[in-house]
């Protein structure tokens, strides 16, 4: 068992509670790792750099310390996610993480910002500065802490698939080379190199812009809604797929809501089978999806006719025609309806999401016009599924 296992087993205890609880006990606890590791480490970074007057020690303790704040973070969205959905949110309050998290971007910005101004101003006007070497021994033996740090987040993250434990682990990987920039300057600073202390102060300056700049992208896109990965719309459509019944998969929607989950998916199944059948085979759709992804499922069934031997030509005809275009990724849903009055070819299609709209409507007017030249006498409806549907 290696160390880091250890360490998790002795703090956290797995057997209490369900794995969710478990799951936010791993992400409080390194949490307050972080917590309490980067507060020790801002006061000796600040104690240093007020002796010695660097402002690239200095800039480097604000670094360390918005590290606290992004941790206190960490904390703050796990405590969160176990609050019950209410009134006034029906969907839980995992995305106030974000919002946090986005306003940490900023202040981190901000003080990059300031730090800039500093910095230049040290250039052009360098201080004496003549650290101990103790001094330099500290400061490098904080990089070995950060990223020890750094490893087991790193650890945890995949333990428990947490990316925001993954973000907090590479906000220690930057600091420990943040750091590595500042024992640069002080060992030149006592050569002489006075200079060198404000353009390693800059540097410091741009990580905390870029990671700024980082998180708040991401925290934006997970305010606005990412799409799920290709691995995770595959692993849906697998699981739904092994149910008896389920014909086709398609209009695979997933929503997040911080670490909680909503997906809604259509599913095809004979037309042929009764109410009571349809109902249980949505029910155990809903049930496999439940198990694995510890979500509440909205399911959608399609009746198709897979016996139909013009629903067979018709597909071999899409296939054939059309199966090769890089436009569409999908069609589904396919059926036949034949009455006294009309006959109707309908079905739906998953585009590519670099196509306009006004490219998608010619797309489905060519296709349209193929098939009406091949099966004269039918109507052709396509419906085009949005982009967040796979």
């Amino acid at each position: 068992m290696s160390l880091f296992e250890n360490i998790t087993n002795k703090f956290v205890n797995q057997e209490k509670g369900s794995s969710k609880n478990y799951r936010n006990r791993i992400g409080k606890f390194q949490g307050w790792i972080s917590v309490a590791i980067n507060s020790i480490l801002f006061l000796i970074k600040l104690i240093i750099g007020l002796i010695t007057g660097s402002v690239s020690v200095l800039a480097d303790a604000i670094h360390t310390l918005s590290d606290v704040f992004s941790s206190g973070v960490v904390i703050w969205g796990f405590h969160e996610s176990e609050k019950p959905a209410d009134k006034e949110h029906p969907y839980g309050h995992g995305r106030a993480e974000y919002i946090a998290t986005l306003i940490i971007a900023v202040l981190l910005c901000v003080v990059g910002i300031e730090f800039i101004e500093t910095a230049i101003d040290r250039i052009m006007n360098p201080d004496s500065i003549n650290p101990d070497w103790w001094m330099i021994g500290v400061i490098a033996g904080t990089i070995f802490i950060k990223e020890f740090t750094a490893r087991y987040a790193e650890f945890l993250s995949a333990k428990i698939a947490s990316g925001t434990l993954h973000a907090d682990a590479w906000h220690h990987r930057i600091d420990a080379l943040s750091s590595i920039m500042v024992i640069f300057a002080m060992i030149a600073g006592k050569y002489g190199y006075h200079h060198v202390d404000g353009w390693a102060g800059l540097g410091v300056a741009l990580f905390l812009i870029w990671t700024g700049i980082q998180i708040s992208k991401s925290a934006i896109d997970d305010l606005i809604g990412k799409p799920p990965t290709h691995e995770e719309v595959e692993e849906i459509r697998l699981i739904v797929r092994k149910i008896v019944g389920v014909l086709g998969v398609h209009d695979i929607s997933v929503h997040r809501y911080g670490r909680d989950r909503f997906i809604s998916i259509h599913i095809e199944i004979n037309a042929t089978e009764s109410q009571g059948r349809a109902h249980d085979i949505a029910e155990e759709v809903e049930m496999a999806l439940s198990k694995s992804f510890q979500v509440e499922p909205t399911v959608h069934i399609d009746p198709v006719q897979p016996d139909n031997p013009l629903v067979k030509k018709v597909e071999a005809f899409l296939e054939n025609t059309w199966g090769r275009d890089d436009r569409i990724e999908n069609w589904h849903d396919l059926r036949v309806i034949e009455t006294e009055k009309h006959n109707v070819i309908l079905f739906g299609v998953n585009t590519s999401i670099h196509l306009s709209h006004h490219a998608v409507l010619n797309f489905c007017r060519e296709i349209e016009n193929s098939l009406m030249m091949e099966f004269p006498g039918y109507e052709i409806e396509i419906k085009r599924s949005p982009l967040y549907s796979y």
